[in-house]
């Protein structure tokens, strides 16, 4: 009881300091759009000598890819901090937005997207036309509709089945499959449906609901977590994943031979790992040349290489990339994005019954 009161008494006390500090940020006006030469970021960068970045890869990937940049520019030292979890990007949000967060490139989470744009905490960085320049070397598709944040990587999802345990005639081939009787009871379904949200841009939102409505009625094992998922289809407590990320897949493909993948139709992608610079950066010209590394061929490759399925589908090559041709894609791009929480909300409270998205019901 002392705990909850203590965590409501900061919470509250939060909310009144951000209030505050809201004003504040505000207040200040945004300069003109930031549009440097190649020349001048580079100049630039050598007499900073140093960044400090919050990227949002797995952890595992973070010393590797800073290594890689600091091999590319060895004049600039990289300092990486990371945000996981809701609670902690709120309070990155609220070290940004009041003025003390030690970063110049931060991880925009989707779930305060608007708040990054209504507290001023990114920096008015004109992407777009440094692109159209030449001034930088990033796929202008991967660049938001702001122009201020680059889409790093992808999300994309897909069915997997234990091919030890599923006939090769009940295997899956489409999200038919999630409503077969046959596999009633027996297959994992996350309560936090990204994947299944993703779908909104090929069916809409009703059909989406609908479908979900009707998973449930398959009677599906309703768990949180990608990868406890995959352990159930492992170990055979489930025979299927309804809509799995491919690259927490791949973990387990490349282990078990037995787990198999399968794109469905439509098949659901989404812009993921997005960066931008903070607007109290105070190292700009090396945050500019760290965020167009991760954009790189050199960044993309080694990404997919740490994580097969993470990086871009725009970059050839990628898994991502591969998967995608030929396929029905249901891409959540800018706007999918923002509905995105919206959308899980509806499905997890509406459709599946649950309080909130990623609950966790009790095992029968």
């Amino acid at each position: 009881m002392r705990e909850t009161k203590s965590v409501v008494i900061f919470l509250v006390g939060t909310a009144l300091v951000w209030a505050f500090s809201t004003t504040q940020a505000l207040g200040q006006t945004q300069k003109e759009k930031v549009m440097l030469t190649k020349a001048q970021i580079m100049e630039g960068a050598k007499k900073e000598g140093k960044v400090t970045v919050s990227p949002a890869f797995d952890e595992r990937s973070v010393p590797v890819l800073v290594k890689a940049f600091e091999k590319k520019y060895p004049f600039i030292k990289v300092t990486s901090t990371s945000a996981d979890g809701i609670p902690a990007y709120q309070r990155q949000l609220f070290e940004l937005s009041s003025g003390r967060a030690n970063l110049d490139v931060f991880s925009t989470n989707i779930a305060f997207w608007s708040e990054y744009f209504k507290q001023n905490v990114v920096k008015n960085v004109d992407f777009t036309g440094m692109v159209k320049a030449g001034h930088l070397n990033i796929a202008e598709k991967m660049i938001d509709d702001s122009g201020m944040v680059v889409w790093l990587g992808s999300y994309t999802g897909v069915l997997v089945y234990n091919a030890k345990l599923v006939p090769t005639d009940k295997a899956p081939k489409s999200w038919d499959a999630c409503m077969d009787p046959y596999f009633k009871g027996k297959f994992t379904v996350d309560t936090k449906p990204n994947v299944l949200a993703w779908l909104t841009p090929a069916w809409g939102e009703e059909k989406v609901l609908s479908f979900a409505r009707k998973v449930k009625e398959n009677d599906p094992l309703f768990s949180r977590g990608n990868t406890r998922n995959l352990a159930a289809l492992a170990s055979g407590e489930a025979l299927m994943n309804c809509g799995n990320y491919v690259h927490s897949t791949q973990r387990v493909v490349r282990q078990d031979p037995n787990i198999k993948m399968v794109v469905p139709d439509p098949f659901p992608m989404s812009y993921h790992e997005p960066e931008a610079i903070y607007s109290g950066a105070k190292n700009i010209h090396a945050a500019l040349l760290w965020i167009e590394f991760l954009a790189s061929k050199e960044g993309q490759d080694l990404t997919e290489s740490l994580e097969p399925g993470r990086a871009s589908f725009l970059g050839e090559g990628t898994l991502a990339n591969k998967l995608m041709k030929g396929a029905n894609v249901s891409l959540c791009g800018n706007e999918c994005r923002g509905m995105e929480d919206k959308i899980m909300e509806r499905i997890a409270t509406q459709a599946w019954g649950f309080p909130k998205v990623g609950f966790e019901p009790k095992k029968k």
